[in-house]
Formats: structure tokens, sequence, C-alpha cells
């Protein structure tokens, strides 16, 4: 099972100290950044170890390796020089490991850290996404016996993390080895350093007053208690959720993770970024992953991949969850349950009969919105930038529809009783704004907002400050999550884990 590292970017020793002791119980180790540090502190590191009181790494990381030193190599020689000092009087801990780079290669630091029992952590830092020559580089990084080699890869896209998991996956043995793919891309590899025989995993402070020492980095409570980081073995079922960057903000893998370690299922649910379809697919193989959901931009791309589709997903023309089926994968849409069922909590009635609505947005999250309406007797219109899509959309259900124009002003003056906003202006992690902000509230319209990531977004503040009934799109992400939980493992979400 992986160590959790807790790498300490603060500007003092004592700042440090302090993140320490808010974790101290679910970390294993410590990694000093004393590229972080203020230079006057560059002189205490040495007792560093002992005031920490685990197992730390000292590490010294140039700006050319994502680090922020850049005062040369003949300062930061002696930085490693003070922090292994140690003299036969000196009971105090010692640094357990020191971390270098590749090329740095100082006989008597080698000498020394050897000598007081500190072994040497030999990194490379791929900061422009993987080497084409990766398997040289990584027999190169580990052909130094008595060290341990560390790969960290900048991945530019999926394509990388999977070359990374396509280096490691048939090695499970040999050296010691740390190995980790930094950025939104590579957030899967942290959480599955096992599959990657990394014997380290690190975990960020930030939210301290101190930046993640990289990018991807998350804190040990989230490690642990939702993404179940101390519990995951290779003989785990793995989920997902596949969309853009704004997946890493989901509440998905939360709700999903609570719901397997609830029922003793040995599941793991994780985000995953993708810059295309294509390279999370052939990732998804790799990592033999069992089903995920789907959110913007992928919810209309996936439907040439599925080898079947539900009826919802056909009438709809939108998938929401992919679950493997052999070497196939077949479509669901629970989109168009979650809002059936939030949309009429929200309102207080089983029936739309009568409501005049107006869909923001075009995209597959208003299909399953447009198929709702629809099927419970509402009158709507459909408004969106791209003329034909909202065409499209609103004639397979005899609606009106315009392109954000004058026109669409005038009809939304007549389907106006709810409307409800399905664009992702306004995520967490996206485009900032207000899809509509031309349109006047006149405080009797009811929003609904299928956002929940910000819980308020600008267009709900401004309808609840024009007195209108307002609810985002938390309701809706539960429901339909607790219907791809049934989907994901057969078993009902567990009562006790459900949204008031």
């Amino acid at each position: 099972m992986p160590k959790i590292c807790l790498c300490l970017t603060g500007s003092t020793i004592a700042q440090n100290l302090v993140a320490l002791e808010r974790y101290r119980d679910k970390v294993d180790m410590v990694e000093l950044r004393a590229d972080y540090l203020d230079a006057s502190e560059l002189f205490h590191v040495r007792a560093f170890p002992e005031k920490a009181g685990l197992p730390s790494i000292l590490t010294v990381r140039r700006k050319c390796d994502g680090g922020l030193f850049d005062l040369g190599e003949g300062v930061r020689l002696v930085i490693f020089a003070r922090g292994l000092a140690f003299a036969d009087s000196d009971q105090r801990r010692n640094f357990s490991y020191v971390d270098v780079e590749y090329d740095f290669h100082i006989p008597s630091i080698q000498e020394a850290a050897r000598t007081f029992g500190t072994k040497i952590i030999r990194s490379k830092h791929c900061m422009d996404g993987m080497p084409s020559d990766i398997d040289k580089v990584w027999r190169d990084l580990s052909a130094r016996p008595y060290e341990i080699p560390k790969l960290a890869v900048a991945a530019r896209g999926l394509g990388d993390v999977d070359s990374v998991f396509r280096l490691f996956e048939r090695d499970d043995s040999g050296p010691e080895r740390v190995v980790v793919s930094m950025g939104a891309y590579g957030f899967c590899t942290r959480v599955l350093a096992e599959r990657l025989g990394s014997t380290l995993v690190y975990a960020s402070a930030a939210g301290n007053g101190l930046d993640p020492a990289a990018p991807g980095q998350l804190d040990p409570t989230t490690l642990i208690d939702s993404f179940r980081a101390k519990e995951y073995g290779p003989d785990w079922s793995l989920y997902g959720i596949l969309g853009g960057p704004a997946v890493l903000h989901s509440l998905s893998p939360s709700i999903h993770n609570a719901g397997f370690s609830e029922l003793g299922l040995r599941s793991l649910y994780l985000p995953f970024p993708a810059d295309d379809l294509e390279p999370f697919l052939a990732l998804a193989d790799r990592l033999d992953i069992r089903g995920f959901s789907i959110t913007v931009p992928y919810k209309e791309k996936i439907l040439p991949y599925l080898a079947r589709r539900s009826a919802e997903v056909e009438a709809i023309g939108a998938c929401n969850t992919a679950i493997r089926d052999g070497s196939e994968w077949v479509g669901y849409n629970t989109d168009a349950y979650g809002f059936s069922t939030d949309v009429r909590r929200f309102l207080g009635v089983e029936s739309l009969e009568g409501v005049r609505a107006t869909i923001v947005g075009a995209g597959g999250a208003a299909k399953a919105v447009a198929y709702v309406l629809h099927s419970l007797g509402a009158n709507a219109c459909v408004i969106n930038r791209n003329m034909s899509k909202a065409k499209h959309l609103a004639e397979a259900y005899g609606f009106e529809w315009s392109g954000m124009s004058e026109r669409a002003a005038e009809l939304m003056e007549r389907y106006n009783d709810l409307i409800v906003q399905t664009t992702s202006v306004g995520l967490e992690g996206g485009q900032s704004g207000d899809p509509i902000e031309w349109y006047e509230f006149s405080g009797r319209e009811a929003l609904y907002e299928t956002i929940y990531n910000p819980p308020e977004t600008p267009v709900m503040a401004r309808a609840e400050a024009a007195g209108c009934r307002v609810s985002n799109g938390l309701g809706m992400l539960y429901a339909q999550a607790e219907a791809q939980f049934s989907l994901f493992s057969g078993m009902d979400y567990p009562t006790s884990l459900r949204r008031a």
C-alpha cells in the first residue's frame, strides 16, 4: 500500500509544522520543499526532521523541474549539505530521504546520504509531457543501485496518462519507485498509485496558507475520505465521470464513493477530465473501468461509441451513463429521471400541464429537460446561441425556438412560468457569466438552474433578487446519481446517505 507523503510548501519551517499538525494522523511521511522557504529559513532545515517527528524528505526543486529554486547549484549544494550534516554527538532525527534530480551527481553528498542512512530519490520531471523515448528514460533513471527512481510527467492529455500506465502495467516487481502524472489529466494516477507500483502518494497542505507543490495534488483528508486512498486495492472495480476540466469540481465522486463505502463495496469512482473521447476510452480499457458518468461536452459525442442504447437515450439523443458489457459499452440516461424528480419537488406538483417553460441551451442536458417537460405536459420554447441546434431540439417536441435574438426575449415573455438554464455558463471552472443577462425577471418566474457548483450562479442571484423562486441542480444531481449507482452496483443507493 503506497504511503501518503504531505508536501510542505510554507515560507517558514514554523508554518510548515503548523500545517503538518492538521494532517499528522492521516499521513505517513512529509516532504520539506526547501525551494519554497524564505532565504533566512534555509539555515535551519537540519532541525526539521526532529521537529516533524515523521520520516522526512528534503527537496530543493529547481524552476526547470517545476519548483521555485533559482539561486544556482552552488547554493543548492550548500542546502543539501546543511540538511545532511550529522555529528556523532548529534542524536537528532535525520532526513530519511533526499530528492535529487536525474542530473545531480555530487559524490560527497551522495556518500554522506548513504553514510547517514538517508535514501536517495532520483527524480525526473517531464514538464513538457511524455517523452518519446520514455522507455530509455526510465531504464536510465532506474539503473542506479541503492536509489529510488521517481518519474513525474506533466500530462498534456489522457494519452500521456495512458502511456504512464502502459509503462508499468506489466511491471509489478523490480525496485522501489515513485510514479505520478501531474496536472488535471493525471489526477487518477495520484489515487491509483498502487496500480503504478508507486510507493508514495503526494498530498498537499493547500488551504492552510500553502500552495500545492505540484498541479493536481489533493489534501490528505480528501484523498482518504473522498477517494478511499488507504483502502483501494487491485481487485476493486473502477468507475468514473468523464467530462471537461470542470469534472474535478464535481460532487459525483463524493456521492458514489460514500455509497460504495457504506455498502462495503470494493469499488472506487474517480473524475476523468479528458481532452478527447478516444484517449479516454483507451485508458478506460487499460484500467478496466466498469462504468462511467458523462457530462459536458461528451453526452452527445459518446453516442457513436455505444454498442447499445436504452430507450431514454434513443428518445433523448444524449447519454450520461455508460456500462461495460464485455468489450462493449451500453448507454443510459438518468438525467431525465433526475430532472423529473427534482423539478416536480421544486414546483410542488406532479404534472406540468399548463406550465409554459423556457429551456436555455440545446446540449445534452437540454435534451433531457425537453424530454421531461414534454412528457409531463408542459408547453415550452428553446433558446440557444446555435440556432440550428435550438431548431432541431424544439421541433422534436413541437416547441417554439429562437437564437439569442429579440425573438428570444419575446418568446421568454410568453414562456416564463418556468425557466430552465441548462448551459455550462456560470459553472465552476468553466465560462463565467449570465447566459440570459438581457432578460428582465418580473419576480413571478420560477428559475431552475441545472448547475450546482457554485451553489448560486449569477443568473440565480439576479432572479432571486427580483423575487423569483430559484433552485440549483443539486437535487437533480443526487437523483440521477442514485439511479446511476444502481446501474453501476446493482444495488439501491443507501437510504442513510440520501439527500433530504
